[in-house]
């Protein structure tokens, strides 16, 4: 590095800078529309990084000509890795690499560095690039963009993605954390259950979901489209019963859905799907799960009918217990409906 440069000087003392401040002061050692141009392309202008073309209209130059200014800034900063301050820049984003393993997407890197601020965030993904230490893994395929301490940890990935696929496929339902590291163990046993997790984690058609547990990035348990299917989702999940402003919390709490969910639309669509079933008031259920739906008259006919037999009145309860949320009281007044049911005792029947 030049000297005399104070920029350049005051990275190098006293305690690390940010990760923005260093990037900065790192630019600051080139011709102006080289600093601009870089900046715009990493984000760490407005934290939205450009597309070449757009940076190319700005400039009055062609994508290649932006691409190149931008290889050779790049080129000019990596000669500054003997830099203390570089050089703990690099060994941060070295360490949060090695502890995924090797190999990390550019989102979960930022997260491991704790970074939310997006000058922050952009600056470790321009250090990344410029580091001879890190390798860039570009989105391809079914690998998201990542960053690897070595290119021979893609045969590791892709052997954990192979295996995936078959146990994903034969299980036909998501998997937790610990039953996919299982599975994949028993195929790949070289692989430990840290290797296996974090190299499912780089690949776009293996996801996981909000409930922490694995499946093909298309399942619906994983990926959630639309209301009903979030409501789906909240319901299989939990393994019980629900009022529908429970699931619209539940929705909104875990981050299901990128908008808010309003308690009067999730009903709604409650009760426009078959596959759920009033069970009392506002509380839904799976209609797999063995609930029928219908009025707690028709609940009280089909148990009745299914019997053969007279019921006394807490036989009956109980079974209303299994399938409706509702009061003692109801389904009495229900029972004295001579029309629907007959009284021998203290028992009852239906009328056939």
């Amino acid at each position: 590095m030049k000297k005399g440069n104070k920029s350049s000087e005051n990275t190098t003392k006293g305690s690390m800078p940010s990760f923005f401040e260093l990037a900065n002061s790192l630019l600051a050692n080139l011709p102006q529309r080289s600093q601009e141009i870089v900046k715009k392309r990493f984000g760490l202008v407005d934290g939205r990084a450009e597309t070449l073309e757009k940076i190319g209209q700005d400039y009055d130059i062609t994508r290649e000509r932006v691409r190149q200014i931008i290889a050779d800034a790049i080129k000019k900063i990596s000669k500054y890795s003997d830099m203390e301050a570089f050089r703990e820049a690099e060994e941060k984003i070295v360490f949060a690499i090695s502890q995924r393993d090797g190999i990390i997407n550019e989102e979960k890197l930022i997260e491991d560095l704790g970074f939310d601020h997006p000058g922050e965030a952009n600056s470790v993904v321009f250090f990344a690039v410029c580091s001879n230490k890190i390798i860039e893994i570009e989105e391809k395929g079914s690998l998201k963009k990542s960053r690897a301490l070595s290119n021979d940890i893609l045969i590791k990935v892709a052997d954990t993605a192979e295996a995936a696929k078959h146990v994903l496929t034969a299980a036909g339902t998501p998997l937790t954390d610990d039953e996919i590291a299982h599975e994949i163990g028993k195929k790949k046993g070289e692989l430990s259950k840290s290797e296996i997790l974090n190299f499912l984690s780089i690949l776009s058609n293996i996801s996981k979901n909000k409930f922490g547990k694995w499946g093909f990035t298309n399942w619906m348990e994983i990926n959630p489209k639309g209301t009903r299917e979030r409501i789906y989702l909240v319901l299989k999940e939990h393994k019980k019963s629900l009022h529908f402003t429970e699931i619209a919390k539940i929705i909104d709490d875990l981050g299901i859905s990128k908008r808010k969910s309003h308690p009067q639309t999730v009903h709604n669509e409650l009760i426009k799907d078959d596959r759920f079933v009033l069970i009392g008031r506002g509380t839904y259920a799976l209609r797999e799960w063995g609930y029928s739906p219908g009025a707690i008259k028709d609940v009280l006919e089909d148990i009745l009918k299914k019997s053969g037999r007279h019921m006394s009145k807490d036989e009956i309860l109980e079974e209303v217990a299994k399938l409706r949320k509702v009061k003692k009281t109801t389904v009495m007044i229900n029972l004295n409906n001579n029309a629907k049911f007959e009284k021998h005792g203290d028992k009852y029947a239906w009328k056939a």
